[in-house]
């Protein structure tokens, strides 16, 4: 294989593994960053939710709207699960993950993921003992529908970045090897060119302080 091919072959190399590590590394902080955002959202929801049973026993209307803002669901259950508000439709035989379970056998919050529709939620369940009323417990959540779509975009963006990137990167690497080996191209057609009763001619030097100069 020709050195300039060569030089082409491993530049192009070098930058196509860079592009790929820089892209993974940007890929999984920003999916990381969306997962975290529906995480601590739920969380956050389901805490102001607790704080306000537990001062009324209830949540007014134009609470309930505040919290549910951003696609968030509340559910307000009992000591038995039995649901006393909510502001989504459970699927028949409740959530398949029991959250709420979880956080009042503990007496503390708990999340995890359950499934209230076809795309999975993250849930923050709170327990509270209000000053009246029967709610024991109350969950924040939210599905991973936008995080997801978030993220299978930004794949789609960077692949098609990293590709259209590596392509270029091979015309680069091959423009940049053909200038670098031009020096050696015109020494060897000189060289070529040079006979045994023409020694006086001399080989062209472009840069002498260079290693071909040199």
């Amino acid at each position: 294989m020709p050195i300039r091919w060569r030089l082409t072959l491993f530049i192009a190399l070098a930058i196509g593994a860079i592009l790929l590590i820089l892209g993974a590394v940007l890929y999984f902080l920003i999916r990381n960053a969306l997962l975290s955002d529906v995480e601590t959202t739920t969380k956050q929801r389901a805490e102001i939710a607790a704080g306000s049973i537990r001062e009324t026993g209830s949540l007014e209307r134009d609470e309930i709207k505040e919290l549910t803002l951003d696609g968030v669901f509340v559910i307000v259950r009992d000591e038995n699960g039995g649901v006393l508000n909510e502001t989504v439709e459970l699927p028949t035989g409740g959530d398949r993950d029991l959250v709420w379970r979880r956080a009042l056998d503990k007496d503390g919050p708990a999340s995890g993921t359950a499934q209230f529709s076809e795309d999975p939620s993250h849930v923050y369940a709170v327990p509270v003992n209000p000053v009246k009323g029967r709610a024991r417990v109350v969950e924040a959540g939210k599905t991973y529908e936008s995080a997801q779509d978030g993220i299978e975009s930004l794949g789609t963006i960077l692949a098609a970045g990293i590709g259209a990137a590596f392509v270029l990167s091979i015309g680069g690497a091959y423009l940049l090897a053909r200038a670098a080996l031009r020096p050696v191209e015109a020494v060897t057609s000189t060289a070529r060119a040079m006979g045994e009763e023409d020694l006086a001619k001399r080989l062209p030097v472009a840069n002498p302080k260079d290693e071909i100069g040199r």
